[in-house]
């Protein structure tokens, strides 16, 4: 799991407020952490947006929060473990994780989803057609269509359902390869609280004072 540790440092605000006010503080320093950890969310969320290629909503919504509590400020953002286990490698480093995918399948020439990925069961489908196998030709492992002619329905003719004249790739399985790019989880984090955690907190200590009128 990757993960993202926020106890805010508040000491220096907290050390201003007025002593008749003390009793706030601990349930402001929850508050204050909680506020900053949505807002930190958000961030990383944008984060992953911009450093995938089209990534799915399961991706981007991978990050959550697990909330600080009155007697533990500490709030932490993580990546949940499924979509972990894909993105650690372009945090820490290391090869692409597949799951249980043979290879980084690659839509050549079939239609891929608003992703980029294939819709499930693509290949099952295709290798249910006579003209397409699923080996390596040269140096490429792929789904491959031969040159075929299919007879059309209601004896309208023929249907060429490749009429290239030689073997069409469909599909590229590629080795999952060596991750060069890192996304730095975290860090877009900082710099969300760093910029706000004043202002956060003195107007959680606000609302807290005015609420125990």
């Amino acid at each position: 799991m990757i993960d993202l540790s926020i106890t805010s440092d508040v000491r220096h605000q907290i050390r201003r407020v007025a002593e008749e006010h003390k009793k706030h503080v601990a349930y402001v320093l929850a508050k204050t952490v909680n506020e900053l950890a949505k807002m930190a969310v958000v961030e990383e969320k944008k984060g992953l947006a911009s450093f995938f290629d089209n990534p799915t909503p399961f991706t981007v919504n991978s990050v959550a929060i697990r909330y600080a509590k009155k007697g533990n400020p500490t709030a932490t953002i993580y990546i949940r473990p499924l979509a972990a286990r894909y993105i650690a490698p372009y945090e820490y480093g290391g090869k692409q994780f597949l799951g249980s995918k043979p290879a980084d399948l690659v839509p050549i020439s079939v239609n891929a989803n608003q992703y980029g990925n294939l819709p499930r069961n693509t290949i099952k489908r295709y290798l249910n057609r006579k003209d397409v196998f699923l080996g390596k030709v040269g140096s490429v492992y792929g789904l491959w269509q031969r040159p075929t002619v299919q007879k059309g329905r209601r004896g309208k003719g023929a249907k060429v359902a490749n009429n290239t004249g030689k073997l069409r790739l469909l599909v590229a399985f590629s080795e999952p390869v060596t991750t060069r790019k890192r996304l730095n989880f975290g860090s877009r984090a900082q710099v969300v609280v760093g910029r706000n955690v004043k202002q956060v907190f003195e107007r959680q200590l606000a609302a807290a004072i005015a609420s125990a009128r």
